[in-house]
């Protein structure tokens, strides 16, 4: 069974989904992960 990485926050750290939501956004906008539509959130790959 396919778990969202925000639902896997929530359930694994205890906090709540806007915050979960919130710091996945702010990683995005850091560039250090990478949303695909309809695949998943994924750790960005390495700037040289």
């Amino acid at each position: 069974m396919h778990r969202s990485l925000r639902n896997q926050l929530v359930q694994e750290h205890g906090v709540a989904r806007g915050t979960a939501r919130k710091s996945l956004q702010l990683l995005r906008e850091r560039g250090l992960v990478v949303t695909v539509v309809g695949r998943g959130t994924f750790v960005a790959p390495a700037a040289e």
